[in-house]
């Protein structure tokens, strides 16, 4: 009789070698973060002193109890938060943890390994694994916070890893995880983001965006509209005027339609929103637009907005 052997009698081939080590090599600037409200959450030391989460971690608090290993704890205070991108900076008094070791390698692809640490309440390191289920290039969210890239994870985020540091097989970090943009996956807040944004956060406890009060939409022009409007085919319709916001201040109206701001064209809010950076903040946008049918300029003092999503 012939025998078979057992399906478990050969072990699967470590597709990972050295995996444990480089979670080992995470974990040493992974930090668990607990708030009374939100629970248990994770961070990732960015500097001394400096620990970068995610506003979904932490929400409204002002202060944080961060779990280091063996449940050493401390006290966090916030040091600021970005609401459009999900981003939080907490400050420590001690600046005698790792900061974490940056990616320096080629991007990320669709199906690449990746792995997210953090600490549990007694300090134990607990960890995630999967893949990128979706790559790209940046793109905005949806309170409009810039984003140097996108990648998506394969699944969502286990409890207490909101915020926690993702990283590559080898071990090098990739970014931070945030529940906040997608209602099925994690998405990583990538390493240009965390950079940029964390410098504001630094520098202003905030990161400064400028507006001038509208909500819009792109509108087709008509062929009349068209000839009065240096031959533009689309424009932004005015849909929404925040009160006591700079376009209502200076005479914008609801149903104008702005074909370009300082003789660029505007066709969507994109375009527009791109005009509005921290530099332009006190600055005047000339608006060109249509009132009526009838050509119209218009100036507006751009101001900083200290919440998110409108332009």
């Amino acid at each position: 009789m012939n025998e078979t052997p057992a399906v478990d009698s050969v072990s699967p081939p470590d597709l990972h070698p050295g995996l444990a080590d480089a979670v080992e090599r995470v974990a040493a600037c992974a930090v668990g973060l607990a708030t009374r409200r939100r629970g248990l959450a994770a961070g990732v030391v960015w500097r001394p002193g400096l620990i970068l989460t995610t506003l979904s971690a932490i929400g409204r608090a002002d202060k944080v109890q961060v779990i280091q290993a063996d449940a050493q704890a401390m006290v966090g205070e916030v040091r600021g938060i970005d609401i459009a991108t999900d981003l939080a900076l907490i400050t420590v008094p001690t600046p005698q943890l790792a900061a974490v070791e940056r990616r320096s390698l080629p991007p990320l692809r669709v199906g690449d390994f990746v792995f997210a640490v953090g600490r549990d309440a007694s300090g134990k390191v607990h960890a995630s694994f999967g893949h990128i289920g979706a790559a790209g290039g940046a793109w905005r969210t949806w309170r409009g916070g810039q984003v140097d890239s996108l990648l998506r994870l394969d699944g969502g985020l286990y409890p207490g890893l909101v915020g926690a540091a993702v990283a590559d097989a080898r071990g090098q970090f990739i970014g931070i995880a945030s529940p906040a943009h997608s209602r099925q996956h994690g998405v990583v807040l990538p390493l240009g983001t965390l950079e940029r944004i964390a410098g504001h956060l630094v520098d202003h406890g905030r990161v400064m965006r400028g507006y001038i009060g509208i909500a819009a939409q792109p509108v087709a022009l008509s062929p009349a509209m068209q000839a009065v409007a240096a031959n533009a085919t689309t424009a932004l319709l005015v849909a929404g005027i925040g009160d006591a916001s700079p376009a209502a201040r200076a005479g914008l109206l609801v149903g104008d339609i702005i074909v370009s701001a300082n003789e660029r064209a505007i066709v969507d809010v994109e375009t527009l929103r791109e005009m509005l950076d921290a530099e332009r903040i006190g600055t005047r946008l000339h608006l060109h637009l249509l009132r009526g049918g009838q050509p119209m300029d218009l100036g507006i003092d751009i101001a900083e907005h200290r919440s998110a999503g409108a332009c």
